[in-house]
């Protein structure tokens, strides 16, 4: 009688002892891959071999061959993350401040990271396993596969003449999202770089280095002494508000930026975190430092406040937060530069933030600040207001000291319409007053492949194109017409420019305001971008991406 022998397609023997084969690693392997063919992974080809290889090496004893299985695991899990496109572990360990987000909002996170479709995908993909391992030695096709990326890696193959070739990431996103969108432009590559194919590690370094480099022998020259006739300077630092966000939320043509005499259609924030983000505001006088150097003393003249001080501006600071969160009030007012600020702490707050602490209404924070500038009798005054109206997981105040979900479109119109309201205040007020509208950085409504929405960990166009705009008050010269539109890059310096322009010119004795003339010309800065760990920079159309100690990468768009 004959017998029939069961096919175990994954286990075979050998010399060297039997080849178990990867088992339920395949899985592993087959998702991963899946993942990088569509663009969610960065896949590292050699690694994943080495991990692979590690796996298949024989092993004797049953014991042994599943003790290595168990103790891969973690490995696996490790190396899954390095092959994500999330940043470095040890920035999330630099960041403990995160313990401190509200419940709520570590909830709304965490459901961001999920995404149904990849979970979709992913039971499709068990289910082919078990069905196809039934025959089929699914090993033999996940080696394969590792290899063959890998070769691809090292061996670039001629494009084949019938099949339309794939634009520039950048040119991509500039497509489909307009002429209006954020715009990536290179930076020149250094000399000795290649113009064209990619560029190597050392070539992005040697970029970025020259930037800074240039960026050093910038600066603002203001006016040695102020003749000009008195006015107000107020500049209104909003945190989370870029182009891309007014345009996912449909505010684009809010009226308040139809209110301004002059916007910045490509000014770039430099970073995407708040801190940062106003110091470098502070240094806007000097060109675009790197992260570290902006907590490094600098010249004074590099100080927009300081300047404003030396001509006669009394220097003052509204926050509408408590500015507790990641010590941001011990960091802008260290070295002794900045004045503490008047924080509306008397009054019932209208919001919770993300981190349970209270958010004050932005048009009763700035009408109570106003009526003290008024009674004051100061002759001129720089006003730094700095808000979080509009920051990732606030939550409206209720009466019972609780809050409930506020959506992004909810605040934004909210605080646009206040800060129209703000500018009708003033007119009234018969002050003159420039106001600069300056966001801190966007609040990534949208998200990308690298970053879930709200992440703001590399800083994007999306996040960094930030809608500059200024509006003088109180002035005979202001013709009400369409505003005046600065079209090539900018960033802080030359909002600096603008406004040591503005006092030189003595803007408020003017019959006209020409701002042909005082925007002609202004600094350009090109949009490079950087927080602690990660710098982004694009390089021949095409955005690069370091994160920590790693190699320069293409950013995925």
């Amino acid at each position: 009688m004959l017998r029939r022998e069961r096919y175990t397609p994954e286990k075979t023997t050998s010399a060297a002892g039997p080849w178990r084969g990867l088992g339920l690693w395949n899985l592993y392997f087959a998702a991963k891959l899946l993942l990088y063919w569509a663009g969610s992974l960065n896949f590292h080809a050699f690694y994943n071999l080495l991990f692979a290889a590690a796996l298949l090496v024989p092993l004797a004893p049953l014991w042994l061959h599943r003790l290595r299985h168990a103790i891969a695991i973690p490995f696996g899990i490790a190396l899954l993350y390095y092959d994500s496109w999330f940043p470095p572990f040890d920035r999330l360990l630099a960041q403990p401040e995160v313990l401190n987000f509200s419940p709520a909002y570590l909830l709304e996170l965490l459901g961001r990271f999920v995404n149904w479709d990849m979970v979709g995908a992913g039971f499709i993909v068990l289910v082919a396993y078990l069905f196809l391992s039934q025959w089929l030695r699914l090993t033999v096709f996940s080696v394969g596969a590792l290899v063959l990326v890998a070769l691809s890696g090292m061996v670039s193959l001629p494009p084949l003449p019938w099949w339309p070739q794939a634009m520039p990431p950048a040119a991509q996103a500039q497509l489909a999202q307009g002429p209006e969108a954020g715009r990536i432009q290179p930076v020149t590559p250094a000399a000795g770089a290649a113009p064209q194919g990619k560029p190597t590690n050392e070539q992005l370094n040697l970029a970025l280095q020259t930037f800074y480099d240039q960026e050093k022998t910038r600066q603002t020259q203001f006016p040695a002494s102020n003749t000009a006739a008195p006015f107000d300077v107020l500049l209104i630092n909003v945190c989370s508000l870029s182009w891309d966000d007014l345009r996912q939320s449909g505010l684009e043509a809010h009226p308040l930026l139809a209110n301004m005499d002059l916007i910045f259609d490509d000014f770039n924030s430099a970073t995407a975190y708040s801190g940062p983000a106003v110091l470098r505001l502070m240094r806007a006088s000097c060109g675009q430092p790197s992260h570290s150097e902006i907590y490094q003393p600098a010249p004074d003249q590099c100080y927009l406040l300081e300047n404003l001080r030396r001509l006669g501006f009394e220097t003052r600071t509204v926050l509408n937060h408590n500015g507790e969160f990641q010590g941001f009030l011990e960091e802008i007012t260290a070295g002794g530069r900045f004045p503490k600020p008047y924080i509306p702490t008397e009054v019932r707050p209208s919001m919770t933030g993300f981190d349970g602490s209270p958010i004050w209404d932005d048009l009763e924070t700035l009408g109570r600040w106003w009526k003290t500038r008024e009674a004051s009798g100061t002759e001129r005054t720089a006003l730094l207001y700095n808000t979080i109206t509009l920051h990732d997981g606030n939550r409206e105040a209720t009466a019972d000291g609780g809050g409930r979900s506020s959506p992004f479109l909810t605040r934004a119109q909210r605080l646009l319409d206040e800060l129209n309201a703000f500018i009708g205040q003033l007119e009234k007020s018969g002050r003159p007053v420039v106001l600069m509208l300056v966001p801190e950085h966007g609040a990534a409504l949208k998200g990308d492949r690298m970053q879930i929405a709200g992440m703001r960990e590399i800083p994007t166009p999306d996040i960094t194109h930030v809608p500059v705009g200024v509006r003088v008050i109180g002035a005979k010269g202001r013709v009400a017409q369409e505003p005046w539109r600065v079209e090539g890059q900018t960033s802080h310096l030359a909002l600096s420019e603008l406004l040591a322009r503005m006092i030189a010119k003595d803007v408020f004795a003017q019959e006209k305001i020409d701002w042909k003339a005082l925007a002609a010309d202004l600094p350009e800065t090109k949009p490079v971008s950087e927080n602690d760990g990660t710098v982004l920079m694009p390089y021949n159309d095409v955005p690069y991406v370091r994160l920590g100690n790693r190699n320069w990468i293409e950013y995925p768009r």
